[in-house]
């Protein structure tokens, strides 16, 4: 599987950015989303402030909630 945050501008459907992030693995991904069941790990998530705070030292990633939405996107590799 990989995982990848993608960036839509807000009210818009197609993604401006998206980051592998593949290399924090499932167990950190799992903790940062509030995952109990790994199963789980196959669907997208909406990036929350909270999570956008776990994230950005982990990833480098540097978030802006007030114009875009993120989401964890996982796909089959």
């Amino acid at each position: 599987m990989i995982y990848r945050i993608a960036q839509y501008r807000k009210d818009e459907d197609f993604t401006d950015d998206r980051w592998d992030v593949t290399h924090l693995g499932e167990r950190t991904l799992a903790e940062v989303f509030h995952i109990t069941h790994p199963d789980h790990l196959g669907d997208t998530y909406r990036v929350t402030e909270e999570q956008a705070d776990k994230l950005a030292p982990l990833t480098g990633l540097t978030f802006d909630l007030d114009t875009y939405e993120y989401y964890l996107e996982p796909t089959a590799d």
